[in-house]
């Protein structure tokens, strides 16, 4: 049964504060779960399951999976569409509030366009040791741009700090219902090993960006004593990540020190 059957059958009604957009082409799913490459050892952790297209080639590789869905109306057609699949555990809660997800799980999703940021923060803080996300196209450029670049931003140093990434293939709108209004690509990223507070960095990272168009001698003013005899006359959109990460070191050793 095609997804559009399955939502049909179930009379689910799309929500659009919830920015529903569900994967219907299943060799776009397919495609996505060979990039992984699972075996039965693996733990998946599928953010947003929507109407089981991507969660079920999850399913069929014997990976546990572990697939949260907010909207408890989908899960009828979840059930039915799983049912035949011991290793899926459904939880219909928010994963923004996901308390305890595996150590040295893999992430696979389709990830809900209205809250990216937030979902890539939490790949992050989770530890994921390797996540392949379907994003929009846009956001996609953003994670993955190179400094200089205009798209370079909070977003690109936040995940290329602590993933080393790339585009293993677009993902046409026609691939989903209903049709969004922009294109998809798929992010793999795989995890370096960074041991970094990640609080702390991004509340910097959102610091040197805070005025895009301003230099870090700007944006950095309450600090200036801190970073004596460094160069602050680039904007941070020009620096790479390891430049973002070295500037972040020395803050934070000065205000440790500062507080005794």
């Amino acid at each position: 049964m095609k997804t559009s059957d399955y939502l049909k059958k179930y009379g689910v009604k799309l929500k659009k504060h919830l920015g529903q957009v569900f994967l219907s082409d299943d060799r776009i799913a397919k495609r996505i779960v060979k990039e992984v490459g699972l075996t039965p050892e693996d733990v998946v952790v599928e953010i947003g399951a929507g109407a089981g297209t991507l969660t079920e080639e999850l399913a069929k590789t014997g990976a546990r999976v572990i697939a949260y869905e907010i909207d408890e109306s989908l899960a009828p057609v979840l059930r039915e569409r799983l049912s035949k699949y011991p290793n899926v555990e459904l939880r219909f809660e928010d994963f923004l509030k996901a308390k305890d997800i595996p150590e040295g799980a893999i992430c696979v999703s389709n990830i809900p366009y209205s809250i990216t940021g937030p979902i890539m923060e939490k790949i992050i803080e989770w530890k994921f040791k390797r996540a392949i996300v379907m994003v929009q196209k846009e956001v996609g450029e953003r994670i993955l741009a190179k400094p200089g670049k205009k798209t370079y931003g909070y977003l690109s140093v936040v995940v290329q700090t602590f993933y080393e990434v790339k585009k293993p293939f677009d993902v046409s709108r026609s691939c989903f219902v209903p049709n969004p209004e922009v294109d998809s690509t798929v992010v793999d990223l795989k995890r370096k090993p960074v041991d970094l507070d990640f609080e702390k960095f991004k509340k910097f990272v959102s610091m040197i960006f805070a005025k895009k168009r301003k230099t870090l001698k700007n944006n950095l003013k309450p600090f200036l004593s801190i970073f004596e005899g460094v160069d602050l006359s680039r904007r941070a959109e020009q620096l790479t990540v390891e430049e973002i990460v070295e500037l972040y070191e020395k803050w934070r050793r000065a205000l440790e020190c500062s507080r005794g």
